[in-house]
């Protein structure tokens, strides 16, 4: 692999202003020395997600969310550590020299390679489509749907033919290995060991992540010469999941339509290509596309970046509704003021814009329904409202979208629509309401559910000691001098201890142990102690008493072993309980040294 050189990350951290960075995503304000803000990776109300410019370091009280400015561009921009430097080295002007170790041929990162594999594809795709003369349906399809020139280059739109090695062919004339035409997923081995195109014979249409980099791709199969061969084949079929591609992270034409979302303050979400394209073609510049996908946390935190106001539009049949529905009770939970458009039968975006124009289109989103007015126009046209058991299946779906709803006051007059429309009186379903559990919202740390809460340590002496080693990468040889890293409890701070004690770098800061031990939990810990004022007075005193606590504990959990050991053998092993009785007493003789010098230093 490549690797980055210290002296390169030391340099970017230092000419880069992590607020400066921060703040280009959304507004920081001053605490103190610090800045404060709501977390952007959990939803809440009052700011817990703190920006130290003194040590460069991000964290989250919230959600326990922290970091370096590169944890921050990776969790942000969701990419990689190597593309978060060459972001953040861009704004500030490094340029970077790769440390060659084993890399992808060329000299690339396997996602690099991945990266420029598609790259590679696309413009196999694009070049077959303008040039070539088999290409000429195609042509012909995307000008009968109306898809222009210029849409055609935006969105890099080609083609491929019936073919099971032209792309395999063009790549490896390019030198790209077996291996990585398998990881990008455009090239499939079979049982024999055979290699063989995925896409064949259709439209192509590359998915860009947000930083416009091509990740992915979807093919539309093109009609075949042979009717039954088009049938047995499915109308779309995308790239799999890959080392750069993550279908619940990206959103199709996000990449030409960000700017557009941020100066509208609002964001279309349509389910597929053309349904995107052509609106956006005709107008409708603040558009994304779902790709059949049900909504995630990423695709929640992607948009909100942008704005909090989403407009769902997809088509009227049953798997479109289920889409929508789907998606709903993950944008309320994360605050997002979500509207819905129910087309008419038999029309979806694409087709809808192509017969009626981009003014009815936009008509229909200025007019589109609340979520509320959505879910229970679906569920009385479902069950019959005079009927008990569907009246109660109605207001049993309904309260659990409006226990979602973060607004008292938007509840109240939903649960009094809600009334209205059932015949039920509203103290009756407040007291339905009150039953329903609050929902456990989407885990909050990094995505992993057993991290949901904020990491705290045990042991405020070990705590302590690494809050005064951090402050002073002197005191590390002194602390390796009397303590090993297996000497701390906590899992996370003998990690951090065994990095800092196998160091020969005597100026080690904080941060840098953040790029060399890659754990979420150790990001966390580290930028939620250096945000963190402990109120250490005298530090001398203070590390020698978490030098003797620490010690201190070490040895009374080798005690209370011990004695559980020589209660199970007294009866049995007379030779085996002398040995533990000897370790036994020398243990509590040096317990009772550091007992001493703490009661008479007190």
């Amino acid at each position: 692999m490549s690797r980055i050189p210290d002296k390169i990350l030391d340099e970017i951290q230092q000419r880069c202003d992590i607020a400066e960075i921060i703040s280009n995503y959304f507004p920081l304000k001053r605490a103190g020395r610090n800045f404060k803000a709501c977390c952007p990776f959990h939803h809440e109300k009052t700011p817990s997600f703190i920006v130290s410019p003194d040590k460069q370091i991000f964290h989250c009280f919230g959600c326990g969310a922290g970091g370096d400015v590169f944890s921050f561009i990776m969790k942000q921009e969701h990419i990689d550590f190597p593309e978060a430097v060459r972001f953040v080295a861009a704004k500030v002007g490094v340029r970077i020299e790769i440390e060659q170790k084993e890399q992808a041929p060329g000299g690339y990162s396997v996602s690099s390679a991945l990266a420029k594999i598609n790259e590679l594809a696309a413009w196999y795709f694009y070049q077959n489509f303008i040039k070539d003369e088999r290409a000429e349906y195609a042509r012909k399809y995307l000008q009968n749907r109306q898809i222009d020139k210029e849409s055609v280059e935006k969105f890099r739109i080609g083609v491929t033919f019936d073919l099971w090695d032209g792309l395999l062919n063009f790549l490896r004339k390019r030198g790209i290995k077996d291996n990585l035409l398998v990881k990008s997923g455009l090239v499939i081995r079979n049982a024999q060991g055979k290699l063989y195109d995925r896409f064949r014979n259709r439209i192509m249409f590359p998915i860009f992540n947000g930083q416009g980099k091509i990740v992915g791709f979807g093919g539309r199969i093109l009609a075949s010469t042979k009717a039954e061969d088009t049938d047995k084949q499915p109308k779309y079929i995308n790239s799999p999941e890959t080392d750069i591609y993550i279908k619940g992270r990206n959103l199709y034409g996000f990449n030409v339509s960000k700017e557009f979302i941020r100066r509208q303050d609002s964001v279309v979400i349509v389910e597929g290509y053309l349904d995107c394209i052509i609106p956006y073609q005709f107008g409708i510049k603040n558009i994304v596309a779902s790709l059949g996908t049900s909504f995630t946390i990423d695709h929640v935190r992607l948009l909100r970046r942008y704005t909090r106001n989403i407009i769902i539009v997809f088509d009227s049949d049953a798997a479109g509704e289920g889409a929508a529905l789907r998606s709903l009770d993950l944008l309320i939970e994360e605050g997002m003021n979500v509207r819905i458009v129910r087309l008419e039968p038999g029309f979806d975006p694409d087709a809808y814009v192509r017969k009626y124009g981009q003014e009815h289109f936009q008509e229909m989103l200025t007019s589109a329904k609340s979520l509320f007015d959505y879910k229970l126009d679906l569920l009385l046209e479902k069950y019959n409202k005079e009927v008990p058991e569907h009246k109660t299946k109605i207001a049993e779906e309904m309260l659990g979208i409006i226990t979602k709803i973060k607004n008292a006051i938007l509840r109240t007059v939903y649960i009094k629509r809600l009334s209205e429309v059932l015949a039920v009186p509203e103290g009756v379903l407040l007291v339905e309401l009150k039953k329903i559990k609050a929902p456990v919202i989407y885990n909050r740390v990094f995505g992993a559910t057993q991290n949901s809460q904020a990491y705290k340590v045990s042991k405020i002496a070990e705590l302590m000691l690494m809050s005064l080693m951090f402050e002073n990468a002197e005191l590390v040889p002194e602390v390796k001098k009397v303590i090993t890293y297996d000497e701390f409890s906590d899992p996370v701070i003998q990690k951090i201890a065994k990095h800092l004690f196998a160091s020969n770098d005597k100026d080690l800061k904080p941060t840098a142990l953040l790029n060399r031990i890659n754990d979420q939990r150790v990001s966390s810990f580290i930028s939620n102690l250096l945000v963190t004022d402990l109120g250490i007075k005298d530090r001398k005193k203070s590390f020698e008493d978490c030098i003797k606590k620490i010690k201190k504990d070490k040895i009374q959990l080798r005690l209370n072993t011990l004695q559980r050991q020589i209660n199970k053998v007294q009866q049995s092993d007379e030779q085996g309980m002398k040995v533990l009785l000897k370790e036994y007493h020398y243990l509590k003789k040096e317990k009772g040294i550091y007992e001493k010098t703490s009661k008479k230093e007190n």
